[in-house]
């Protein structure tokens, strides 16, 4: 193959682009394979300067870079599709000599879509954290109620509180404004029989389902993701819900649960802590036993950062007695870190702002364990504009944190668990090919081994089926289709075809799982050639094992009946001609004895002519010489024709062939001429007396075996009364003077030695039709 050959025949395999750029930035020449079409090439590139377009601003710096170091080069783009989204690539510049370039395109916009959703995923979580430190009350409610519709890219959001048979908003919101608080009907909701920790979810027909509900109607709802709201104290009983809502149908995504607890949980301690707040406002008396009752880490330190008061619950919360925490320093109960943090950052800010809200700390129990706490506190003035004490409330977020750790191991995990399948799937010793849409995607190194190609390259882009053999393709073919519909994995073994040309047998292994977002098959390819080969080797000696079987039986049964007829026909002539000598002893006279000479004549007459034909039975039956070679049966034909010349025209019969299916056969030319004589001269000898004998010889092919047919017009067979007869030694059916019985036993005996069979077809007056099919000839 000439170089210009082989280069084209590798680039109409290779899927990038590839372009040659010269140092000005001028394109030399553009390869670009017609199934690409992440970026519209319709127009012609080659003569034109890359910087003459707008999206690639830096690309002659780099061809220059490249070019001056000696060295390839990355650099990266984007292009507007045609519904406006972007697609991103990776253009590698390689050297090419001191003043050309080789440029390779790659679409990397999937790649770059999981890095978006990851760094969108990261910044919505420090979002929720840092966008709600700051504030408290309405406005931290706000901020979250826009958070939680942005992180869903929901078209509305709210925060609502069960009143009786009413559902009251206490933040309404788009990702981007604040909407009026409003009150809804609780009957004819989603929200209607709420069960502990249940996540809602309707992905559409919100308004058909629950046509009443004012939301619904108002903004034409389809679809609602919500979670309810538990107060620490009730944790059975949903104090509100917590939902975003969609003008369309939606999808849910990783981690959407964790991101709803997430929510739920800051929006459920915010709310607690509102309503602990409102109730400690409201009464003193309330306030103290709430401080001492409730389930939230209450305390008061004084303005030297002692604690005077502690709540029961902080107390049961990290162990300690009253006495143990009382007239400590507050910061002494942190960790090291946390104290130093809170001295240095938090304090100094706090004697300012006279607040702190949320502020990470690490709590030490008296147990030993550290407890991680939003720590929030306000300075509580007398009238007079005094410091009077400090009111603290800890929130303990050990558990949130821990799923927020979680996460974030989880997508480690997530990334070393794709770098580890990665290694699997190429050093895998079973070959893998993951094909979607009838086109090869992936393969890894042991599938380019069996299939004898030189890299993926030549495998992937082509359909799975170029490889399956046209034996196994309907199978194939049949077991893709129920992967797809059934979603089963589906196993079995068939002929592959490398791409030198050689066969192998495989087993093979199709499952059905999700390549780039879309459904695909991965196929297990494991070579069972060997196995194959030896399993058919069985078959072939069981096969033959068999003809010998069925011929021995053969043998024996032709030995039987051989011993029962020889026992019979030669008992009969010689207690004929004992009795003839009994008659002569008896009547010694010479009439007598002229009668049992004459006798004894035939008798000894008919015992040589069934010796004579015994042999011709043993003859073909334990015949030694049965020498196969190439025959032409009209050559067989027109000797035999010659042997019966004088019967034939005795007869004034006719004898047409026909050897157009074939002619030409290995067998032995003995028993092809015997086999003729025999059929012929039967066809011949029972003539019918009203006609002329016409007998027909010709071949076919039947159930894709080669038979030869004789076919005569004569007196013809009853069938159904002889039939397991026809073929029996010294069986005859008419009345004809030279009726033996013989030729068509000796017929049927040569047929079987050979491996083949013979049967008849006959009706009385019409004539019969012998079938023999030679099997494996």
């Amino acid at each position: 193959m000439s170089e210009i050959a082989i280069k084209s025949s590798l680039l109409s395999v290779v899927k990038y682009p590839i372009f040659r750029v010269d140092k000005s930035g001028l394109i030399l020449e553009c390869h670009v394979h017609h199934k690409f079409d992440a970026i519209h090439f319709a127009h012609r590139l080659e003569g034109r300067n890359i910087s003459e377009f707008d999206y690639l601003p830096n690309a002659i710096d780099v061809v220059r870079f490249c070019l001056g170091n000696q060295k390839t080069e990355v650099t990266y783009f984007s292009v507007p599709d045609n519904d406006g989204a972007e697609k991103y690539f990776e253009a590698e510049i390689v050297p090419s000599g001191t003043d050309e370039v080789i440029a390779v395109v790659k679409e990397i916009t999937q790649r770059k879509r999981q890095e978006a959703e990851l760094i969108q995923y990261y910044n919505l979580i420090q979002n929720i954290y840092q966008g709600t430190s700051s504030s408290t009350g309405i406005a931290f409610m706000d901020h979250l109620t826009r958070q939680f519709c942005k992180a869903f890219n929901g078209d509305f959001s709210f925060i609502a509180l069960f009143d009786n048979k009413k559902l009251s908003t206490v933040s309404y919101a788009t990702f981007n404004q604040i909407l009026d608080n409003e009150t809804f009907e609780v009957e004819g909701s989603p929200f209607e029989n709420l069960h502990q920790d249940d996540i809602i979810s309707i992905s559409a027909d919100c308004l058909l389902i629950y046509p009443d509900f004012a939301p619904f109607q108002k903004h034409e709802i389809q679809g609602l993701i919500g979670i309810p709201l538990y107060y620490p104290d009730e944790p059975s009983k949903p104090a509100g819900v917590m939902c975003v809502m969609f003008e369309k149908f939606y999808h849910t995504f990783q981690h959407y649960e964790k991101i709803l607890q997430i929510f739920s949980t800051r929006a459920a301690a915010e709310l607690d802590r509102i309503r602990r707040t409102q109730q400690l406002e409201a009464s003193e008396e309330k306030f103290k036993a709430l401080y001492h009752n409730t389930p939230a880490l209450f305390n008061s330190v004084d303005r030297e950062g002692k604690i005077t008061e502690a709540g029961d619950f902080f107390l049961e919360t990290t162990g300690y007695t009253r006495d143990e925490v009382i007239g400590k320093m507050a910061f002494d109960f942190l960790t090291s870190e946390s104290k130093e943090f809170g001295m240095t950052k938090i304090f100094p800010e706090y004697t300012k702002t006279g607040y702190c809200k949320d502020v990470p700390f690490q709590f030490v129990k008296k147990n030993g364990e550290v407890m991680d706490i939003l720590f929030s506190s306000v300075i509580v003035k007398d009238e007079e504009g005094n410091f009077q004490k400090s009111l603290t409330s800890l929130q303990d977020v050990t558990e949130i944190n821990r799923r927020r750790r979680d996460i974030i191991k989880s997508e480690s995990r997530v990334s070393e668990d794709a770098q580890r399948l990665q290694s699997l799937f190429d050093h895998s010793p079973v070959g893998i090919i993951i094909h979607s849409k009838g086109i090869i995607k992936k393969v890894n190194v042991e599938t380019i081994r069996l299939t004898k190609a030189k890299s993926s390259k030549d495998i992937v882009g082509k359909s799975p089926m170029d490889f399956i053999h046209p034996d196994s393709q309907e199978v194939a073919s049949q077991r893709i289709h129920n992967i797809y519909t059934k979603k089963t994995a589906h196993k079995n073994e068939q002929k592959f075809i490398c791409l030198d040309g050689s066969v192998i047998w495989v087993e093979a292994m199709g499952t059905l799982i999700s390549y780039e977002g879309e459904p695909a098959v991965q196929i297990a390819i494991y070579d069972i050639t060997d196995r194959k080969q030896a399993q058919e080797k069985i078959l072939e000696d069981e096969k033959k094992l068999k003809q010998l079987n069925d011929h021995l039986t053969r043998q024996n049964n032709q030995l039987e009946e051989f011993a029962h007829i020889a026992s019979h026909n030669l008992r009969a002539p010689i207690t004929n001609m004992m009795s003839l000598i009994q008659i002569k002893e008896s009547a010694p006279d010479p009439v007598t004895e002229l009668f049992v000479w004459e006798n004894l004549k035939k008798g000894v007459a008919n015992l040589d002519e069934t010796i004579v034909e015994l042999n011709e039975v043993v003859k073909t039956s334990w015949e030694l010489d049965k020498r196969k070679r190439k025959v032409k049966l009209s050559v067989v034909l027109q000797k035999v024709l010659s042997s019966i010349k004088n019967e034939l025209t005795e007869a004034g019969g006719e004898v047409i062939s026909d050897f157009a299916a074939f002619d030409a056969m290995i067998y032995p030319k003995v028993y092809l001429e015997s086999i003729l004589i025999n059929l012929i001269t039967n066809g011949l000898k029972y003539a019918r007396a009203d006609r002329p004998p016409v007998i027909q010889v010709y071949t076919c092919i039947r159930d894709g075996a080669k038979c030869l047919e004789v076919r005569d017009n004569g007196l013809g067979i009853d069938v159904n009364k002889f039939g397991n007869k026809i073929f029996g030694l010294r069986k005859t059916f008419h009345n004809h003077p030279d009726a033996r019985g013989v030729g068509l036993f000796i017929t049927k005996a040569q047929v079987e030695s050979m491996g083949g069979t013979i049967r008849v077809e006959s009706e009385i007056g019409n004539g019969s039709n012998f079938i023999i099919n030679f099997g494996d000839v």
